[in-house]
């Protein structure tokens, strides 16, 4: 299952350091999302999980909010929108990609302003490429 978690830009420092992601609610495609819209194809599902999850990055703190998209077993979502219910532990290596806000915004914004960076790109984000 793929799998969306708010993050702030600063917080990758410790991503780097610890091999994991802070536990948090995670947003995927549940089964209240595809509910609420029957005929959004997938990746317009993923699409909106994905925003929810930037929306509640924003309730961490100031800062570029980062979103985190993993693949973990699956795990259940039993609210109306795309949170999952417990808070999901995920490590790096379960972690395809980062999704950077180029600008820190508001909640309800940045939707379509994400820089994409492969995992492989974490020393780039976090300042520690040497």
């Amino acid at each position: 299952m793929r799998v969306y978690l708010p993050l702030l830009l600063e917080e990758l420092v410790d991503v780097a350091s610890t091999g994991r992601l802070p536990d948090r609610h995670g947003h995927a495609v549940t089964a209240a999302l595809r509910a609420a819209d029957p005929t959004a194809d997938e990746e317009d599902l993923e699409f909106e999980a994905m925003c929810q999850a930037l929306d509640a990055a924003r309730s961490l703190g100031d800062g570029r909010r980062v979103i985190a998209s993993a693949d973990i077993p699956e795990v259940s979502g039993t609210g109306d929108d795309a949170r999952l219910d417990a808070a999901t532990s995920v490590a790096l290596s379960d972690v395809v990609s980062f999704h950077v806000e180029e600008d820190a915004g508001d909640e309800g914004s940045g939707y379509d302003d994400l820089l994409w960076y492969d995992v492989t790109e974490l020393a780039e984000l976090t300042g520690t490429a040497t």
